[in-house]
């Protein structure tokens, strides 16, 4: 309101002033030639000296909007009033004395008048100064109860690279006080853009986004209000919520536990905690924080709804739903429900179609360990037929993709091969030498790539029970390593029949060494894709290992081709003893006599148990991303 006046020197034309310059008191002279002279104190003081002595003080008009910020920022809001009131007698209706008096009035808690005079103001001054005003008499028109009328002049008015604080608070109360939550979301969208975001518009964001229903948007919302505000247990509160009535047990159960660790009396995100670790399977852990509740809440209904849930479920040690000092019945052996009469007798008049499977013999066959891995290749199976169609199954030619890019690899790098004239150098057929270093390597590759996201690529299968983050990860490696074991069998095949006839050794060596750059691919991209959590940045430096990994790792060369100084170095590289492995099977001269396999599952083996590791210990981390 009172950023038009702050300490505002500009001077304004002398043909603005109405005053009869014969009619000026010998105060108003004083206080010119003070004010002239720069000394602003004195002349403030002369001037506060004539209004409270109520003698005719009218200073020239080019100081008079200096001194009502001045008398503003002193709070002498009666002296400004007598002020702006001897201006008006004098006749003067400029939209700057309609401005100050407005003010003056509003200040002075006449707000019906004051907002009757700014609009007279607002509608004579320049285009430049009626949203200022503006904004000033919406604020009055909602202390006045005309909340439409505020609201109207908020969404004409209000710009949002030029507004205050406090103007923006005003039009958001006004807003949500006629129920457009549509505007308030729009509004504090481009206020947090335009003046920085606060934890107080972006906890009105996230509630509104809440209340539509959106509860993503209100969990991210709230999450990045939790940033600005780790103190905030509303903005906490919001996001677990949220989390929650998304649907994902996992990242629920991780948000409430992290908010309740702050927030021990919020009773309502331990029946919802309680609900998750239920659903979840983890019934003593929902038992423990029912029985810490305590049973005078307000939700006393819902956390005896959940014990009595648990009893029923089997669990024992339930605290019972009772009155206190009922007596506890004593616990005996616990009987085989198929046995009870009642309920033989239902199932003896129900059809066979009908009858329910948990049986003796069912039940006892859930420890099966052959029905969990049926159940998980069950999974696994259908996962990959998901991520065959959505990669490959979209167009007609979409299955050549996994044969057409390695072979554009062979082809440049044997066209290279070709004109440098190094075919003869190779010790064996060219085309066949660029083959047996490309497609395994690219088993290792494409598995590396495939594995790092692919978490946050199927986070929505995570919302079926049935489905595991393992399940994915077995998906889509196989996927891998059966696409390119068919290239390769595909390619070694063409260049047998069309290029050049050639030796074959051994199918197991081939396939025990691409099981080795297999299980290392699985690795890395496990490592990697949890440990991204920390350094989102570390997948760049690993696309850029990969890339001197593909020039090291023996496409272009065999260990046997290198200079004993020079290969020494190079056998460190735990895949080139692996490409040498696929590679000697394909010509007797090429076995690679410096290949050390166990030296290379050494670092397979350990690398996989890395990535297993890292996916156990930070998969949560990965999930709530």
């Amino acid at each position: 309101m009172l950023v038009m006046l702050a300490r505002d020197r500009r001077t304004y034309p002398v043909s603005l002033s109405v005053v009869d310059q014969s009619s000026r008191s010998v105060q108003a002279e004083e206080f010119s030639r003070t004010y002239a002279a720069g000394e602003e104190d004195a002349a403030i003081a002369i001037a506060i000296a004539a209004l409270e002595a109520e003698t005719p003080f009218i200073p020239p008009f080019e100081s008079l909007w200096w001194l009502c910020g001045e008398l503003i920022a002193r709070r002498r809001y009666r002296l400004g009033l007598e002020l702006t009131e001897q201006v008006w007698k004098q006749g003067y209706r400029g939209w700057r004395a309609l401005y100050l008096r407005g003010v003056f009035l509003a200040l002075s808690r006449e707000i019906e008048p004051a907002a009757e005079i700014l609009e007279t103001a607002r509608r004579e001054a320049p285009e430049g100064r009626r949203s200022e005003i503006a904004l000033i008499e919406a604020r009055l028109r909602a202390m006045t109860g005309q909340t439409g009328n505020a609201l109207s002049l908020f969404r004409e008015h209000l710009k949002f690279d030029h507004a205050s604080e406090r103007a923006v608070a005003a039009a958001l109360r006004i807003a949500l006080r006629e129920d457009q939550k549509d505007l308030v979301i729009q509004w504090t969208e481009q206020a947090n853009k335009a003046l920085g975001a606060t934890a107080a518009r972006t906890r009105l964001l996230a509630e509104m986004y809440f209340e539509n229903g959106e509860w993503q948007k209100a969990r991210a919302t709230a999450e990045s209000g939790v940033r600005l505000d780790p103190n905030d247990l509303v903005l906490g509160r919001i996001a677990a919520r949220s989390a929650y009535r998304e649907g994902r047990i996992a990242p629920a159960i991780t948000r409430l536990e992290a908010q309740l660790a702050l927030d021990d009396a919020w009773v309502e995100g331990k029946i919802l905690l309680s609900r998750c670790l239920v659903k979840g399977g983890r019934d003593k852990e929902a038992r423990r924080i029912l029985k810490g509740i305590g049973a005078a809440s307000s939700h006393e209904e819902e956390r005896r709804e959940l014990l009595a849930g648990l009893r029923n479920a089997g669990t024992d040690d339930v605290l019972e739903a009772v009155p206190p000092g009922t007596p506890r019945k004593k616990r005996g052996n616990k009987q085989d429900v198929l046995q009870d009469p009642e309920v033989r007798k239902i199932m003896s008049n129900m059809p066979a179609e009908f009858v329910p499977r948990w049986t003796p013999e069912t039940l006892a066959a859930r420890g099966n360990p052959l029905i969990a891995i049926g159940r998980l290749s069950h999974s696994v199976r259908t996962l990959m037929l998901r991520e065959m169609m959505a990669r490959f199954g979209r167009h007609e030619l979409g299955y050549l993709w996994a044969v057409l890019e390695p072979m554009m690899h062979v082809l440049v790098i044997s066209l290279i091969f070709y004109f440098i004239r190094a075919r003869d150098a190779l010790g064996m057929n060219m085309v066949l030498f660029v083959t047996t270093g490309v497609v395994p390597l690219f088993v290792y590759l494409k598995t590396y790539n495939q594995l790092t996201n692919a978490l946050k690529q199927n986070r929505p299968l995570l919302n079926h029970s049935r489905v595991q983050p393992m399940d994915i990860f077995f998906a889509r490696s196989i996927l891998e390593l059966f696409t390119h074991i068919f290239v390769l069998i595909l390619f070694v095949t063409f260049i047998y029949v069309f290029v050049d006839k050639y030796t074959f050794g051994n199918a197991l060596s081939v396939l025990v060494n691409l099981f080795g750059l297999w299980i290392f691919g699985i690795g890395a991209g496990l490592a990697l894709g949890s440990l991204a959590v920390f350094v989102e940045s570390i997948k760049n430096v690993m696309d850029g290992l990969n890339r001197l990994l593909y020039i090291t790792s023996g496409v272009f060369f065999t260990l046997d081709m290198m200079p004993a100084s020079v290969a020494q170095y190079m056998a460190y590289n735990p895949l080139l003893h692996f490409v040498d492995g696929v590679r000697g099977n394909f010509n007797p001269l090429m076995g690679g006599t410096r290949v050390d396999i166990v030296y290379a599952f050494s670092w397979a083996v350990g690398i996989l148990a890395l990535g297993l590791l890292a996916d156990r210990a930070l998969r949560s981390r990965v999930l709530d991303r």
